[in-house]
């Protein structure tokens, strides 16, 4: 079974998700060994089951600390 992957983002410009889908044919080459789940950048569904979490952006604010707990408690 291939391992569910999840993109995050957080405070910032969103600039590093939009360089991780331009990466094209190299993206697509990792893409036969996990199954992406939520990336906001690039997907319309999102889903909750994931084992590993990429977080971009910076927390700034008390809720982001939750919902980086959760996230972490999820992957």
């Amino acid at each position: 079974m291939k391992p569910k992957v999840a993109f995050f983002d957080f405070a910032g410009c969103e600039g590093d998700q939009l360089q991780i889908a331009n990466l094209e044919e190299d993206l697509l080459s990792v893409l036969g060994h996990v199954e992406v789940v939520s990336f906001r950048e690039v997907m319309k569904e999102h889903s909750n089951n994931y084992d590993i979490a990429f977080i971009e952006g910076s927390c700034t604010r008390l809720s982001d600390e939750d919902r980086l707990k959760e996230i972490r408690k999820n992957a």
